[in-house]
């Protein structure tokens, strides 16, 4: 743990953390590591020696500071703390317990998300994401929303495949309502059930999830649970390509866990869905 600790107290420090940044573009000598950092001679070089003796820095043969393969690996953790830091209410009131370790390392590439101010901010992205997708979305959540799902049906018509993760529910479904605004007509139940078939649906469920994703090519949100372990749907929105890439991974590391239902449950859990619709009763 020792090193541990001499590690963080030479990253704590402002202008040695600016120095290393600053050594992540290249070589660089004492005179233009202090003007571009406004310290003097002196000073950036008390920092470089301090530096040179974690191991984090080191002179190449043309006398030139740069990071060391250590000092470079340690710079690569710091975005996650980083992020968590500049989010520490979100995450003081949200877990990541059961986030796997892999996720949780790698955190730091949510950096270039935007926290969504609510929940219908949040679903109003979600809505965007389904409205914009070319290729793909891909889904975690625990009930489908209602004004999500003709931009669904819109989105299959236009070539898109889904996928989804659910969890298993018992009792009555909460999106089974066509009473409420936005739920497809039982043409398009029909058309959804095609799709499944025909594979452009891919739908798994599992026992228990409590993160809320979703990810396109081009656009991704994620919301993490509550302290508690609820379900949330607050979190974190992006277009860039980082997010994007994290949110993907952490859809396939669930997804691939998913049970994949019979070809006799799909069309018996749309036959109920259709029944419900021309009966107007919560079907379970």
């Amino acid at each position: 743990m020792e090193r541990l600790y001499d590690l963080y107290f030479e990253l704590s420090n402002e202008d040695r953390l600016k120095i290393l940044k600053r050594l992540e573009g290249g070589g660089m000598n004492v005179t233009g590591l202090a003007r571009g950092l406004g310290l003097t001679t002196q000073e950036c070089s008390r920092h470089l020696s301090r530096l040179s003796e974690a191991m984090l820095v080191d002179r190449n043969p043309d006398g030139l500071y740069v990071l060391t393969n250590y000092g470079r690996s340690s710079l690569r953790l710091i975005p996650s703390q980083l992020f968590l830091s500049e989010h520490k209410e979100y995450f003081n009131a949200h877990t990541l317990r059961k986030l796997p370790q892999e996720f949780v390392s790698r955190i730091g590439e949510l950096q270039e998300s935007d926290l969504t101010e609510n929940v219908m901010q949040s679903f109003s992205i979600v809505e965007s994401i389904f409205k914009n997708a070319e290729e793909n979305v891909s889904m975690i959540h625990d009930q489908y929303l209602l004004s999500v799902l003709p931009l669904g049906v819109e989105a299959l018509k236009r070539g898109v495949s889904l996928n989804s993760l659910e969890p298993r529910t018992k009792g009555p479904r909460r999106d089974l309502n066509p009473a409420r605004p936005g739920y497809i007509s039982e043409e398009d139940e029909d058309y959804l059930l095609r799709s499944w078939l025909d594979g452009n649906i891919d739908s798994r469920f599992t026992e228990a999830i409590d993160i809320f994703l979703y990810v396109s090519e081009s656009e991704s949100l994620v919301a993490f649970p509550l302290a508690d372990g609820a379900f949330d749907y607050v979190g974190f929105h992006s277009m860039d390509e980082a997010p994007l890439r994290y949110c993907s991974d952490l859809f396939n590391h669930y997804f691939a866990g998913g049970e994949t239902p019979s070809r006799q449950n799909i069309e018996e859990y749309h036959e109920r869905r259709k029944a419900f619709h021309r009966e107007g009763e919560r079907v379970v």
